[in-house]
């Protein structure tokens, strides 16, 4: 009969306990191989043995709760000894970056129990939220005048990431290791600043930040000087694109969401195209804040194996004039061995 996967990794668990404590009863914990995002659920597998009987008992723990175990398997070695494999299943939570998961093995020769414990600040892997500021503000800034845009991202872990600046999609800064702030939290943010000239035609600017295998997460600033009747001054529209955090199948539906804030009246549309085709199942709302309005729109999106090649286009206009046109590509949601992911350095 073939083995699972499962009694694989006990066995093989079973084998480096007696190789590295010459039979005297140990203890071991694995957990996931690889960072997963909160929401998702992950696998940990304690190992301990031998022992002279089978009455033992093994408990888990989450920070100070007890937490079930999801199965259990028995081993007897050759010469009568028990081991105990017990896995576990924990769904994360962004709070779970300072808990602490502990497995602990009782039996009546043992002086004290066996424990061993695993923080999940090593699995766990939080997707920063991204903003673009403007220093000065908008009302004094003349045409041709230096600005500072400054990427605010928070709240992510680990804090091992690189910021790319783009300018009318091309690339003119890359950081491949930025200075982070520790949160009381347990996350990371960090500001990082990039000097513009505003201009009367306006251009875009886009704070691109790539974290391990994740696709890029990025938010969209467009700085354009105008005329008004107090002077010259600038307007500008803060967005941003963004997609799901892991990537799916083909034959998966994905969300896409554009978010903007800054515009001066309602009269705001959005476009949504895949390859130049209009997407007409989108949801777009247009909501004032103060003397300003915010837009959220959001299209579902069925992804198809030749995705890989294919873009959406989100256009936005305010006052029926062209003021916004993000693209993203199809590619970074796709998994599939028949594949080709293409990542942003």
């Amino acid at each position: 009969m073939t083995a699972t996967p499962g009694q694989a990794l006990s066995a093989l668990l079973l084998t480096l306990l007696l190789g590295l404590t010459g039979g005297q009863p140990s203890i071991s914990l694995v957990g996931p191989t690889r960072r997963t995002t909160p929401e998702n659920s992950v696998p940990f597998n304690c190992t301990a043995g031998p022992f002279s009987s089978s009455d033992f008992n093994v408990t888990w723990m989450k920070d100070r709760d007890e937490h079930p175990a999801s199965a259990q398997r028995l081993v007897t070695d050759n010469k009568g000894n028990y081991s105990v494999t017990s896995k576990v299943w924990v769904t994360l939570s962004r709070q779970d970056i300072l808990s602490v998961m502990t497995c602990e093995v009782t039996h009546r020769a043992l002086a004290e129990p066996l424990r061993r414990s695993m923080n999940l600040s090593r699995v766990l892997q939080v997707v920063p939220t991204l903003k673009i500021t403007t220093k000065p503000s908008a009302m004094q800034i003349r045409v041709h005048q230096r600005v500072n845009l400054t990427c605010h991202v928070s709240h992510f872990h680990p804090p091992h990431l690189h910021l790319t600046w783009m300018e009318n999609r091309h690339k003119v800064q890359t950081v491949e290791s930025p200075q982070v702030t520790r949160n009381p939290d347990g996350t990371y943010s960090l500001q990082h600043t990039w000097q513009a000239e505003a201009t009367l035609d306006g251009r875009e600017f886009a704070c691109w930040v790539v974290q391990d295998e994740q696709p890029p997460v990025q938010a969209n600033i467009t700085l354009r000087a105008q005329a008004s009747r107090l002077g010259k001054g600038m307007s500008s529209y803060s967005s941003a694109l963004q997609g799901p955090f892991q990537r799916s199948e083909p034959g998966t539906n994905i969300q896409l969401t554009f978010t903007s804030s800054g515009f001066s009246t309602g009269q705001v549309t959005v476009t949504w195209l895949k390859n130049s085709h209009q997407l007409l199942k989108s949801q777009t709302s247009v909501r004032p804040r103060g003397d300003t309005y915010n837009v959220t729109s959001g299209v579902v999106i069925l992804l198809q194996a030749d995705d890989v090649h294919s873009l959406v286009h989100c256009q936005v206009k305010h006052m029926s004039i062209l003021v916004s046109q993000k693209t993203i590509r199809l590619e970074q949601y796709l998994r599939g061995k028949d594949v080709l992911f293409v990542q942003m350095a």
